[in-house]
């Protein structure tokens, strides 16, 4: 069996580095201090591996092409659209471009879209990865390219800009608490992702910290679909008479409103609703929707601050940041006596 060409990630670990510094020491760039002895400890590593660079990477040794990627999972949600914008404008303002991709969620495109955004040498990615976007990450840092998690964190030792859902669902329950509302309804993205279980949590803490009991919450899950979330809520109002519904994604709220109307319930006179995220459709109803804005084109922005950071040898350390939302009240939650 031929044996596998040896990688940055290879290289690092023999070095005792990390991959980042292997990158910079092999493409020869000066822009990063690295001590001496250090950097002949990666070049012995690279010699006792047999390492081969990418021939496309030797012929860009050094240089930048000011290029950068940004892989999604959804096009269709507004969420990411406005991630991409702030990503974009960014980086425009810094003099890169963006290659814009989208997995659609699956796994296998991620991992082929990786791929090829290696093969013509990117000089950074912004990555949501997919729920099993491990492999992808893996492969992105092995080849040595920079690279910033968004909204979706794997692991702590990678660059990451999200939010803090946790705390945004904990405000919006508790949004919902402080008007009076005891019988809530949840419809979440039925999701393995940790910012979907975020959420749940961050809900719970706050009814379970006003003491409700447990027979007064209904907690269901939907896919992704309108469609499916419209069958959800009816399916939910057969059994349960809630006095709020808290809907934690903004695709599934198109499902949970239509079937509202659809039963002649009112907004907010007989059920009120408080949407994590903003639809377009929103402020286009009467009543106008309570939403709970996020920081989507802040996420994108700093994304691509960070990136071109550790580009250009600014950013030293690894940075986690989580930001907040902000709860946009309009009419559509009733304040109860």
């Amino acid at each position: 069996m031929q044996k596998r060409p040896a990688t940055l990630k290879d290289i690092a670990k023999l070095a005792q580095t990390s991959v980042a510094t292997v990158s910079w020491v092999l493409n020869g760039d000066s822009r990063k201090y690295v001590s001496e002895p250090l950097r002949e400890r990666v070049l012995a590593a690279a010699k006792k591996l047999n390492y081969q660079p990418n021939r496309l990477a030797q012929g860009l040794k050094g240089k930048s092409r000011k290029l950068l990627a940004v892989v999604v999972p959804q096009f269709e949600n507004i969420f990411f659209n406005h991630i991409v914008i702030g990503a974009e404008k960014y980086a425009n303002s810094q003099g890169y471009r963006l290659l814009i991709c989208t997995t659609g969620d699956d796994p296998r495109k991620e991992l082929e879209l990786v791929t090829q955004l290696i093969a013509t040498w990117v000089d950074g990615i912004l990555l949501a990865p997919t729920y099993e976007g491990k492999k992808a990450v893996e492969k992105i840092t092995a080849a040595g390219l920079p690279l910033v998690l968004l909204d979706r964190r794997i692991g702590e030792n990678i660059d990451y800009v999200g939010m803090d859902n946790f705390q945004i669902a904990y405000h919006g329950a508790k949004y919902l608490l402080a008007n009076n509302h005891r019988r809530i309804a949840y419809i979440g993205w039925d999701s393995p992702l940790h910012t979907m279980r975020d959420r749940n949590r961050g809900f719970l803490k706050a009814i379970n910290e006003f003491g409700i009991a447990r027979d007064e919450i209904k907690i269901c899950k939907s896919p992704r679909d309108p469609e499916k979330s419209y069958l959800v809520t009816k399916e939910l109002l057969k059994g349960f008479t809630p006095t709020a519904f808290y809907i934690d994604q903004n695709t599934i709220a198109d499902g949970v409103v239509r079937a509202l109307r659809e039963l002649k319930i009112r907004i907010p006179e007989d059920i009120s609703v408080i949407i994590h995220g903003e639809p377009a459709w929103a402020v286009m109803n009467v009543p106008e929707f309570t939403c709970i804005a996020l920081p989507d084109f802040e996420i994108g922005a700093k994304g691509a601050e960070l990136l071109i950071a550790k580009l250009e040898g600014q950013a030293q350390s690894m940075q986690a940041i989580y930001l907040l939302g902000e709860i946009i009240e309009r009419a559509s939650v009733r304040k109860l006596l």
